[in-house]
């Protein structure tokens, strides 16, 4: 089945499509989404056909917002996809998935630790995972534009 065959039930929550390197699909969703979208993955394509290789986050203060990007890999076509989404910057919380994909732990725990994006039901979220102490105890995260790091 080909990769838009495979992805079509994303349809539904994809608000919109494009590229980000030649070849690589961008789907962005609603933040709300981000959970249900992952649990259809698994639903639909069976965890052994896919996985999550990455979770990006990045700050884009201007925009008050940050960008939250999921790098997936679909097997057996070795393609990767980006599931992007938006969290305001000044309450950024989303939905943890490490319980459908525990290799989404990672992920999740250095975008908090360096942003301070909540995954919602992680209980692995702590300060200090990956930056020094001094900034757990100052409130800054590091990759914040606004940080001063």
């Amino acid at each position: 089945m080909a990769v838009e065959g495979k992805l079509s039930f994303m349809d539904k929550y994809v608000v919109e499509k494009g590229f980000v390197k030649p070849n690589r699909r961008l789907f962005t969703i609603r933040s709300e989404h981000v959970r249900q979208v992952f649990t259809e993955f698994i639903e639909k394509l069976g965890r052994e056909n896919f996985y999550l290789s990455t979770i990006v986050g990045t700050d884009m203060k201007d925009e008050g917002r940050i960008r939250l990007d999921y790098y997936v890999v679909l097997l057996p076509e070795e393609e990767t996809i980006v599931i992007r989404t938006y969290l305001p910057r000044d309450n950024p919380v989303v939905d943890s998935i490490i319980d459908l994909l525990p290799g989404a732990l990672s992920g999740e725990c250095e975008t908090y630790d360096l942003l301070g994006v909540v995954f919602k039901g992680n209980s692995f979220l702590k300060r200090g995972f990956f930056i020094p102490q001094d900034l757990v105890e100052q409130g800054r995260y590091p990759l914040r534009k606004d940080s001063g790091v």
